[in-house]
């Protein structure tokens, strides 16, 4: 007897045969109307996304930018190091803030920020590189004429100086010969990339901020201190403050984990989020109009008569197959066949077959299939992947052939959730199971173990769900309950 939280897996023969659900001639849920609507449905999401979260942060950390902007003398008084570490916070909650603005899914400000960043960098390298460069030059005439040194026109010892702003600027300057080609490297990478490096990138700079305080400027104070000079305990608090303030900021910026946290809890909190704004990652700034001309002059099927089982073995590209496949309308499409190239070709030929046969038997005659290998253009496949929503919303069915691998194949899971997100029902999923455990499977599944052959295509799927999803988990819930759904219904 099966459990409440499972479904039991008939044989996969019976469970295909029973499947075979019939297919509307007129569906009005594939209608090129309800697609338009959809995709409007995304651009509007995004816009939304826009004016309540990416502006805002935006114009925040101007605030905090501007509000920043004084100059500080770096001297060891209580007033100096208090006005340091309000500038530096005032500074940091500022690119946190532009931080914030920039969503895993923005093709646009991912970029713009790591230019923005690789600018700061050399900046600071040049400045850190000069400021090393000038007080050496005192050194010369300290040791041979007895002349004073000299940090920002104030007196200082010259060793201590030396140790404090020669450590100081070879640790930023080592900082920035990491950061800057990590950076631009970023800039040839997937969006959500790009903005994983941009959180790394400024977690560096605070880390090397607060290892600074630690290593160079405490030690050093103590060390003027232990000569018999007054040291104020204000301005040992605030260094040690600012350091603080460095590290534990930079360690989360660090951590993936936060930035998904952060993600996921400003377009929730902002109300931005839709299940809408995932499709919006895949239609970027493409007005709607255009996506509609481009798949409906893309949208091809394959009769099913055509399909050989030779070809169905390898995931490897064809492009002679596409000439097997037939110039279509949206609504020409019986069924989009999802399956993993991953798993068992027989099984899932000898299930294609089984369901060639019940359909055949209700509509008389051979059934018009979407199937990737045979319907892309596979030397133009970026535009007709930016299809796949409307795809997927025109077809009648969502044919899945369901077997070990399928779940843990993130462009499987990724047609099931677009199919979803264009507010397809879950009674036009079809889903076999050519293995016998398939239950347990969508039970135990999750997305974060999901792969993918290219971690280009692994970028942006993630990217477009947690555009539309408040957590991984509430899109496994939404996975797990369309695929048992669609399972009870095929025993």
């Amino acid at each position: 007897k099966a459990s409440p939280q499972s479904v039991p897996t008939p044989c996969p023969a019976n469970a295909i045969m029973t499947a075979a659900m019939a297919v509307k001639d007129i569906d009005d849920d594939t209608s090129c109307e309800f697609v338009s609507k959809n995709l409007s449905e995304a651009q509007k999401a995004n816009r939304r996304v826009h004016l309540r979260v990416r502006w805002p942060a935006f114009l925040l950390g101007a605030v905090f930018m501007l509000l920043s902007m004084w100059w500080v003398y770096t001297s060891w008084t209580s007033q100096a190091a208090a006005f340091l570490l309000i500038r530096d916070v005032l500074r940091s909650f500022g690119c946190l803030a532009w931080l914030c603005a920039v969503l895993p899914s923005d093709r646009f400000g991912s970029k713009v920020g790591s230019i923005l960043l690789i600018i700061l960098g050399v900046k600071c390298a040049v400045w850190h590189t000069d400021t090393l460069v000038n007080y050496m030059k005192q050194l010369p005439p300290h040791f041979d004429e007895g002349k004073p040194c000299y940090i920002e026109d104030e007196e200082t010892d010259c060793d201590l100086g030396a140790f404090t702003i020669g450590t100081i600027s070879i640790m930023y300057i080592l900082m920035h010969l990491v950061q800057l080609p990590y950076l631009a490297l970023g800039l040839r990478l997937p969006s959500r990339a790009t903005v994983g490096r941009l959180w790394v990138g400024l977690a560096m700079l605070h880390l090397t901020k607060g290892a600074t305080d630690f290593v160079v400027l405490l030690p050093a104070m103590a060390v003027k201190a232990s000569w018999g000079k007054t040291v104020s305990s204000w301005a040992i608090l605030y260094c040690t403050l600012h350091g603080v303030y460095g590290i534990i900021v930079g360690s989360l910026l660090m951590l993936p984990a936060v930035r998904r946290w952060v993600h996921f809890q400003l377009l929730k909190a902002s109300g931005a989020y839709r299940a809408a704004s995932s499709i919006a990652g895949f239609l970027g700034n493409r007005s709607k109009a255009k996506i509609m001309e481009a798949a409906k002059n893309a949208c091809r099927y394959i009769s099913m008569g055509k399909i050989r089982k030779e070809d169905m073995t390898g995931s490897t590209p064809n492009p002679l197959l596409q000439s097997l496949s037939t110039p279509c309308g949206l609504q020409d499409i019986d069924a989009f066949l999802s399956h993993s190239w991953h798993d068992d070709p027989e099984a899932k030929w000898e299930a294609l077959q089984i369901w060639r046969m019940s359909f055949k038997a209700q509509h008389q005659r051979e059934p018009r299939l979407w199937i990737d290998k045979y319907c892309i253009d596979q030397d133009n496949i970026e535009a007709s992947l930016m299809c796949l929503p409307v795809f997927l919303a025109s077809c009648h069915t969502l044919l899945i052939l369901a077997g070990p691998t399928f779940l843990t194949r993130l462009w499987c899971i990724e047609e099931v959730f677009v199919f979803l997100q264009m507010s397809r029902p879950i009674h036009a999923m079809e889903l076999m199971a050519i293995c016998d455990d398939m239950d347990q499977r969508i039970s135990t599944f999750d997305v974060k173990d999901a792969e993918c052959s290219k971690d280009k295509d692994r970028q942006k799927m993630l990217a477009t769900i947690e555009a539309g999803c408040e957590s991984y988990e509430a899109f496994n819930r939404q996975v797990r309950t369309a695929m048992l759904a669609a399972l009870q219904r095929a025993v």
